[in-house]
Order: C-alpha cells, then structure tokens, then sequence
C-alpha cells in the first residue's frame, strides 16, 4: 500500500474507539501498518476491520492499569512485528467521581497508571528500540486541557498535566537520537467518555457556555485530534518536538 507512512508502523492506544480509532484509521490510510491496543477486544476488532482487517495490521489486548504487564507486551510486540516508527498513546481514563477531597487512592493510582505511568513505559521501551535501530521515529502522547484548568477533574487533570512533563522530558532525551516527541492537547470532543461524562444532548451547549467552552463554540470531533497527531508523524513536522498542540477551538489560550 502507498502513503506516506508505507513500510512503517505504528502503535496506538486507546484504539478501540473515539480518538484512538480515529488515530488508527488516519494512519492505516496513510499506509501504516497498525498496532492497535486496548483493553476492549470487540472494538479492537472493529477498528481493525474499518482499517482494512487482518493485512493491515494487529490487536493487542492489553490493560495499561498494569505497567509491568504493559512492559511484556511491549517487548513481545517488538519481537514479534520488528520495529515501530511511531508511537500514539492515547488512551485516556478517568473516575467518577473525581476530587482531592474524599479522593479514592486506588482510583488515583488507576489514572495515574493509565494515563502517565503506561504511557512512559512504551515510552521506554519503543524509544530505545528506535534508537538502537536508527529510526527516527516520533512519539505523540494525547494529554487534555484540563491540564490546563482547576476546574478539572482533580487525578485526570494531575495525570494529564503529568502527561505534558512527560512529553518535555521525552523530547529532551530523545533529540538528540533525532527522535521527536509532542503532545496534542484536545478540549470538549465527541468520545464515548466525553458522551458517558456528559450526555450526548449537552455536549453542544458545554462547548458555548461554561468552563468547557471555546471560542468557535463547537465540539471537536476525533478526527479534528487525529489529524493533527499524524501530522506530527509526518516528514513536514521534523523541526517540532517538545510542544503542547491545543486542539481545543480555543479554550486553551
């Protein structure tokens, strides 16, 4: 298959629905092989099949609340499929409810897990693989803004915050091995967790009025943080690293 990333492939997380499978889609259509990663195997399967099924690429079933296991699975993966020149994680998860007053620990350190921890251990190990290969790969890690207000909910927006000082210490490390690693920052988007959030009927009135709103008064659709997260895999975007993309119509200034 042609595109610009034919005889290259990528690992995405969180690919089982919303931004994932879109990110999984994008770069299947682009030429990609697709490693698609998940702890939902049905929609795994489905995406696997919206990307061209078993030709285009393969799905691991696998839970990032368990970075040990996530390790493993990394490492098995590059034995098995050789190397990965780029590296999506976007899988995100957050409770509910959510607050530093009457915090559950063993939430907290689920969030944290799956959206910091996991994350720096495919980190580690797909990074040393592109360095021992010579790949100059790239690595794209899908943080929020609510990073960026204190209105958010408390461990997802401490996990996200941690996810953008990943991204800078990543970049700072890899560089030099002419790996680039980013972050795209989403707002209000149109994902099963934003409709489980939220409710499908007020996502269109969050994005005009209260701390969800834009400026474009609109709800972003996977595909919108997709597109930018492939553009940062691509050859134009080699002079990029170490930045925070807002995808968020301005509600990020």
């Amino acid at each position: 298959m042609t595109g610009v990333f034919a005889n290259k492939t990528a690992l995405i997380t969180g690919a089982a629905s919303g931004i994932g499978r879109a990110t999984a889609l994008g770069f299947a259509a682009e030429g990609a092989q697709v490693v698609l990663l998940d702890v939902d195997e049905a929609g795994l399967r489905e995406t696997l099949a919206a990307a061209g099924g078993d030709s285009r690429g393969r799905i691991v079933t696998a839970d990032l609340a368990d970075p040990a296991a996530i390790r493993i699975v990394a490492c098995d993966l590059l034995e098995a499929v050789g190397d990965i020149h780029f590296l999506a994680n976007v899988a995100g998860w957050r409770p509910r409810p959510d607050a530093v007053l009457g915090m559950e620990e063993r939430h907290w350190a689920t969030t944290m897990a799956i959206n910091v921890t996991s994350p720096a251990v495919l980190i580690d190990v797909l990074g040393q693989n592109m360095i021992d290969h010579e790949l100059s790969g790239r690595i794209v890690n899908v943080s929020s803004s609510s990073a960026f207000r204190s209105s958010a909910p408390a461990s997802y927006a401490c996990a996200k915050a941690g996810m953008l000082a990943l991204t800078r210490t990543a970049a700072s490390e890899l560089g030099k091995f002419d790996i680039n690693v980013n972050s795209v920052v989403p707002g209000l988007t149109r994902t099963p967790m934003a409709i489980r959030s939220h409710g499908a009927d007020r996502i269109m009135e969050l994005a005009k009025d209260g701390p969800f709103a834009n400026l474009l008064g609109r709800v972003s659709e996977p595909e919108d943080v997709a597109a930018v997260t492939l553009f940062l895999c691509r050859p134009e975007s080699r002079q990029i690293t170490g930045q925070a993309i807002h995808t968020s119509a301005g509600q990020v200034l």
